[in-house]
């Protein structure tokens, strides 16, 4: 096995020659009108990062400049600017191998798991002021989900009160209309800043039809948006309070809410149509066996809908006992709540129109209170130390009642058990300069995890040791090698069901365990500043794991159940560039070689084939890039991704076609004392070639998902 990861990783870096990745960020401000400006200027080193990890940043300037501004995804936004993450179906992200298990921090404090079921998204890119994505080389102050760690630093109150609203009006009827605002008090001890948002679309999921139920039609999505209308808002509110020289109190809250029609076929399609028609067939139309089909027929008139609330609050309290040292204390409170409403008349429809059909009707009304406490001491111990210890501890219940139907003249199964979670983790870590050029971070974490749903409770640990070691060769060379123990335990609310992964049929509804997740990981990585302007780097990993996770869609449901792999394995390669090409221009590419497997599914009645098998979530080869021209009050970008698509097919043996997709935004900032100034133009083209992939195939909703085609949009806003 070890064999064949060196050979793959060989084959990655000769594939991925002249592909390259991530540069330096330099820090200046922090409020609604200050820049984090990403600039690499030739006198000045720009390799000096002491952290043993592969990570890469972003900053709200760039946001701002990149196709859609502030109204893009987060999932999107980091997909298209970072190395090794791939975009799934409804704002998944897989990284490196990993089927989510991605972690987000709200200016240092850990945000609780959402449902897995949920379309919505995490934090709003129009709040963030610069974030940081940490990929690999996890330091030990981060625990439980480590496929990969988004730190987000939001927007605060500048001393000046300003603000901004805009409208965005686009493809398929979008408009969404946003309000910012922040400014502090004539002392500066008190910043507060605020924001709105509204949206509504006609195509707010990916859809599942292809162009046509022809086998040649397959590998484009259709040009009608069925049954996919999406409307939501979204607030946000953070206040900044310096009670004293010593003291500083910072209060977040956010809300939103959102309701989703889960997406049909266009009436054009029938349900004789061979599409449709019993027996698996893969994307190639090739007999996979005597499966259940997978795509299954739901008439335009089926109005299955999903309706999500999410509100989150956190309070950070920072002492500062002296220029040495500070603590941190953060109580937070997440609730989630989901409701989905089914139509059994028409759900069934393939059930007596498609023989061998084996429709689903699926609802449920649950929620999710999350509360946790995180607690950090940092101290600078003489020139040589940074150590910092701290803790979390977080409690979690999920109720409600969910149902799930496969046949008409059969009940529904149904259930209201409630699901209990417990976790508790703590660690320290040293960043200790061994010399001036040398920085080893040492850390040791430990993980516990309790679950109760049921009749069955379980408990799991691990103690994590995690060891970095970053050298400064020279002024423009910096190499980083990691080794480290990881703990990733299941989502509460996933822990419910039992049935067959292969077959797609519900066995019961009997309660059964998933295992947390034990990794190895492996890095190693070099930076190299180029030209003076640019930073060039090579990342290389490899994770050997038991019991790793995986998710599955039952059906057409938004159940993504997770499940284990007895053993799996992950390696990798990682290239980029990024910096500035001339003081007007600036520029990124990132490209990625990633392969993970497993084999041996328990916890569930299953198989997995024949030995190890691909993850239905690895996309092989993966390329993103952008380019920036900035003059004046003028800006363009232009943005490209490649992937060698996803997996599908009986234990997914087949490769999906590989997709290109380019996107473009131009805008103007006017200045001057007439009517238009402070106001601010920007045009929006997505998919530019209109390529309509498909992102999955026979996984779940109805079978596949496509992506959009192209996209026009229009962003008017004005600063006051």
């Amino acid at each position: 096995m070890f064999k064949g990861a060196l050979q793959g990783l060989g084959l990655g870096l000769i594939l991925g020659l002249g592909s390259f990745a991530q540069g330096a960020i330099e820090e200046e401000g922090g409020g609604l009108g200050s820049e984090m400006i990403v600039e690499v200027k030739s006198k000045k080193r720009i390799t000096q990062s002491t952290a043993s990890t592969s990570h890469s940043e972003v900053d709200h300037q760039q946001i701002a400049r990149l196709p859609q501004g502030g109204e893009v995804s987060l999932p999107k936004l980091i997909a298209t600017t970072t190395p090794g993450v791939v975009q799934g179906a409804f704002g998944q992200t897989f990284i490196r191998g990993n089927h989510a298990n991605v972690q987000y921090q709200l200016d240092g404090v850990q945000l609780p798991d959402s449902p897995s079921n949920t379309f919505g998204q995490a934090v709003s890119p129009r709040n963030i002021d610069h974030m940081e994505i940490i990929t690999g080389g996890i330091p030990a102050e981060y625990g439980q989900r480590l496929s990969a760690v988004v730190n987000v630093v939001t927007k605060s109150g500048a001393e000046k009160t300003e603000g901004e609203i805009e409208l965005n009006y686009g493809s398929y009827h979008t408009i969404s209309p946003h309000l910012l605002y922040g400014g502090s008090n004539e002392s500066g001890t008190l910043h507060y800043f605020i924001s709105g948002n509204y949206n509504r679309t006609d195509r707010g999921l990916d859809t599942p039809a292809p162009g046509g139920t022809a086998k040649s039609d397959q590998s484009q999505g259709s040009t009608e948006s069925v049954h996919n209308l999406a409307v939501g808002t979204s607030e946000f509110a953070k206040v900044d309070w310096q009670v004293d020289n010593r003291n500083k109190i910072s209060f977040i809250l956010f809300f939103s809410q959102s309701d989703f029609q889960i997406p049909n076929f266009p009436t054009s399609f029938s349900s004789a149509d061979p599409y449709f028609n019993s027996g698996y067939r893969d994307y190639f139309g090739n007999s996979q066996g005597p499966l259940s089909p997978t795509f299954n027929y739901a008439p335009s008139s089926t109005h299955d809908t999903q309706a999500e609330i999410n509100t989150y609050s956190q309070v950070v309290w920072k002492h500062t006992f002296s220029g040495r040292s500070f603590f941190q204390l953060a109580p937070y409170y997440k609730y989630s709540l989901i409701v989905n409403k089914n139509d059994p008349a028409n759900d069934f429809f393939a059930e007596t129109a498609i023989s061998g059909a084996t429709p689903s009707s699926f609802s449920q009304n649950r929620h999710t209170n999350n509360l946790g406490l995180k607690a950090d001491y940092t101290l600078r111990e003489g020139q040589d130390h940074l150590i910092k210890v701290g803790c979390q501890l977080q409690a979690s219940r999920s109720d409600g009642v969910i149902s799930i139907q496969t046949q008409s003249s059969i009940p529904p199964m149904t259930d209201s058990s409630p699901n209990l979670g417990y976790f508790q983790g703590i660690y320290m870590q040293d960043d200790y300069s061994l010399a001036q050029s040398l920085v080893l971070n040492a850390g040791l974490r430990f993980d516990a995890a309790q679950f109760s749903f049921g009749s069955l409770s379980s408990t799991d640990s691990m103690l994590q040791p995690r060891v970095g070691l970053n050298y400064r060769a020279t002024e423009t060379t910096t190499l980083h090698v990691f080794y480290g123990k990881l703990f990733q335990p299941a989502p509460v609310e996933n822990l419910r069901y039992q049935f067959d992964p292969i077959r797609g049929r519900l066995v019961s509804l009997s309660s059964y365990d998933i295992k947390a997740e034990k990794d190895d990981y492996y890095e190693a990585g070099v930076a190299q500043q180029i030209l003076g302007t640019q930073v060039a780097s090579l990342n290389v990993y490899y994770k050997d794991g038991v019991n790793v996770l995986d998710d599955f869609q039952f059906l057409n449901t938004p159940i993504a159940q997770p499940y284990n792999f007895s053993t799996g394995f992950a390696y990798g390669v990682e290239l980029s560039l990024k910096g500035r090409v001339t003081e007007d221009w600036s520029d990124y590419f990132n490209y990625s070689y990633s392969i993970a497997m497993g084999q041996d599914i328990h916890s569930v009645a299953g198989e997995s084939g024949p030995g190890y098998q691909m993850l239905d979530h690895v996309q092989v080869h993966t390329a993103n890039g952008g380019l920036t021209y900035v003059k004046n009050n003028f800006w363009w970008t232009g943005q490209m991704l490649l992937g060698s698509g996803l997996r599908t097919g009986q234990f997914n043996s087949i490769n999906l076609p590989s997709h290109f997709t380019a996107d473009t935004t131009v805008g103007y900032q006017f200045r001057g004392s007439h009517f238009l100034s402070d106001f601010k133009i920007s045009f929006d083209v997505l998919n530019i070639l209109d390529n309509r992939y498909p992102i999955t195939i026979a996984n779940g909703f109805n079978g596949s998902h496509y992506a959009p085609g192209r996209q026009l949009f229009v962003r008017l806003a004005k600063n006051f």
